[in-house]
C-alpha cells in the first residue's frame, strides 16, 4: 500500500477564501477616528533635528535652522556662493595675466630680433 493515496488528497470541503486586512481596515475606519486634517500634507517647509542642529529643507537646500545668536545659514550659503564666484574670477583673472605675460615676451623677443637686424644694417651701411 502506497503511503500517499490520490484519495487522501482530495479535500472534501474548500477552505473559505480570506478577505483583505488592508481592504478591511480601511473600511473599518469611521470619520470619528480620523481628521481630513491628519491625512492632508503639509505645504510648509520640511524640518529634520539631528544631533543638536534643526536643519529646514527650502527651495531645493538643507539650511541650518537654530536659535537666535547662531549663524544664519541662509547668510552662509549666499556667502559661499559669493566666495565661490570671486574664486572662479580670481583663476580666470590669473590666467589673463599669464597670457599677457606671455603676449608681452614674444613681443619683447621681436622687438630684440628687429633691433639686432637694424644694427646689422646700419654696420653693413657704414662698411660701404
Amino acid at each position: 500500500m502506497p503511503l500517499f493515496s490520490r484519495s487522501s488528497f482530495r479535500s472534501t470541503k474548500k477552505p473559505p477564501k480570506r478577505k483583505s486586512s488592508s481592504l478591511t481596515n480601511v473600511s473599518a475606519l469611521s470619520e470619528s477616528t480620523y481628521s481630513l486634517q491628519d491625512l492632508q500634507l503639509e505645504s510648509g517647509p520640511v524640518n529634520l533635528k539631528l544631533g543638536g542642529q534643526e536643519l529646514v529643507f527650502e527651495k531645493g537646500e538643507w539650511l541650518i535652522d537654530g536659535p537666535k545668536g547662531t549663524t544664519n545659514s541662509r547668510e552662509y550659503v549666499k556667502l559661499q556662493r559669493q566666495n565661490k564666484q570671486l574664486l572662479e574670477e580670481n583663476n580666470l583673472l590669473k590666467y589673463k595675466i599669464e597670457l599677457l605675460l606671455d603676449m608681452l615676451a614674444a613681443s619683447n623677443a621681436d622687438c630684440v630680433v628687429l633691433h639686432r637686424e637694424l644694427d646689422a644694417l646700419k654696420d653693413s651701411r657704414r662698411k660701404k
